[in-house]
């Protein structure tokens, strides 16, 4: 079997790098260093997605957008110019559900398969090989691309029919996105009134309202004043605005979910598209006049 990986950036080359740890890869990305990354770990440089496609069987994606998953299967010298009859795309980005639906039914007519496998934990789950794959497709297209996800992580997981594996992982970003910034409020109204950004989060990561912020984020990020954790404000709005559109689509009501995007839009236009996601605390601590990060704290 021949695999293929397209998309080296933050989290596409963490997981890159953890497949080829067990399977040798032919790699494409734009960015010429994330290729060189990778073949220093031994895959092998493509000029193309064609070429990629060419020589691949099956074709993991991870980008950052679903209009970007399109260019690369349907654009100039893109994929479904060198895939074969038989061959099976996995995409990887947290992408929209229905887009992803859509571009399935095109290359049907070519013979070419396409499956949804987002993922959730991030770089450091995926050079532990602990990261969630959630995949999307059939019973027999799970048996196909289920060794080759598992070479990635154990935790790997068939949610059901195509796009569900998406539908999911935009339910949980938006749980996560909304956890963050509550997280950051209820910290900042502790501080306020006498309590220390320590031992409150002593408390609550013990208790009842303990969430993947104060396991994992607080201590590494926010009580350090280290806030980069590898994903933007802008990732973070499109992931919240995808789940929003996905239950406008479906009659879902979202109270909290549109207060989020809203929260995220303003994050977004006040610190930049680029900046690190975890800059809005400081945006809560300005508000509140209190202090959880030390000083220094940059992102």
């Amino acid at each position: 079997m021949k695999v293929g990986y397209i998309g080296l950036g933050h989290m596409g080359g963490a997981l890159a790098a953890r497949l080829q740890l067990s399977q040798p890869l032919f790699v494409f990305d734009l960015r010429a260093a994330n290729i060189e990354a990778l073949t220093r770990l031994g895959a092998t440089a493509c000029q193309s997605n064609r070429e990629v496609g060419e020589k691949s069987d099956i074709v993991l994606l991870s980008l950052q957008t679903s209009e970007q998953v399109r260019e690369v299967i349907f654009g100039k010298d893109g994929l479904r110019e060198g895939l074969a009859r038989g061959t099976m795309i996995i995409d990887q980005t947290t992408g929209d559900a229905n887009a992803t639906r859509q571009m399935a039914k095109e290359l049907e007519t070519d013979g070419i398969e396409l499956i949804d496998g987002p993922v959730s934990g991030g770089p450091p789950g995926a050079a532990a090989g602990t990261i969630a794959i959630m995949v999307g497709g059939t019973e027999v297209q799970f048996a196909r691309a289920e060794p080759v996800l598992r070479m990635i992580s154990s935790n790997v997981v068939h949610t059901g029919v195509l796009g569900t594996g998406q539908v999911i992982k935009l339910a949980n970003n938006l749980l996560n996105a909304a956890q963050r910034l509550l997280t950051f409020e209820v910290m900042c109204l502790a501080v306020k009134n006498g309590a220390t950004p320590q031992k409150t989060w002593e408390v609550m990561v013990k208790s009842s309202g303990r969430n993947f912020m104060l396991e994992h984020t607080f201590p590494k990020h926010i009580l350090t004043g280290e806030l980069a954790q590898g994903f933007t404000l802008g990732l973070m709005h499109k992931d919240v605005r995808l789940a929003q559109d996905l239950a406008a689509a479906s009659d879902v009501p979202m109270f909290f979910g549109s207060t989020v995007l809203a929260l995220y839009r303003d994050l977004a236009n006040e610190f930049g598209r680029d900046g690190e996601v975890n800059l809005g605390v400081k945006l809560f601590e300005r508000l509140s006049g209190a202090t959880i990060t030390p000083p220094g704290a940059h992102g």
